[in-house]
């Protein structure tokens, strides 16, 4: 199965599983900002892309609440596990990646592995849209603490066409 099906098959997994208003603030549109996010800086740091794309499908598609919701990670890290070999056929390293970025994403952590350290920047640069700009010391890549990139993720977070140039 080649990537852009598996994606698509991703996606719709996590849109069944999804139990909140796809509209809301952890659904859809957000997990494509978060994609377009993962794409940049997957490029950038050398980490896997199509981690870096089933990440942003599925990190939160296992909320079960848009305010605290401690357990989400783990559940979707489990959520990924179960999927794994009917829809997305990741070798055991891309499993494991998967896995460890769903479930730590949301407790503060950095890390030097490219394609985690994307995977959690990738989602924590799309904080704007709760009001939060991202603060530089809590992003793992080089690329992601640049004042320029976060500025362009704040203002796609609030739905403004945003243009990175020179990063």
């Amino acid at each position: 199965m080649g990537n852009e099906k598996v994606l698509k098959a991703a996606k719709q997994a996590a849109v069944e599983r999804f139990a909140m208003p796809l509209d809301g603030i952890h659904g859809p549109t957000h997990w494509e900002r978060v994609r377009e996010n993962a794409i940049y800086l997957v490029k950038h740091s050398g980490g896997d892309a199509l981690v870096g794309e089933l990440f942003a499908q599925l990190h939160d598609c296992c909320r079960e609440s848009d305010g605290a919701d401690p357990s989400h990670g783990l559940r979707a890290a489990r959520f990924v596990e179960s999927i794994n070999e009917t829809i997305l056929f990741l070798k055991s390293d891309q499993l494991e990646e998967l896995m460890f970025a769903c479930e730590y994403h949301e407790k503060g952590r950095v890390t030097d592995h490219p394609t985690i350290g994307a995977c959690w920047d990738a989602d924590r640069l799309d904080l704007g849209r709760v009001a939060i700009r991202p603060n530089p010391q809590l992003l793992s890549t080089e690329r992601a603490k640049r004042k320029s990139v976060i500025d362009w993720a704040v203002k796609r977070s609030h739905g403004q066409k945003a243009t990175l140039k020179g990063s």
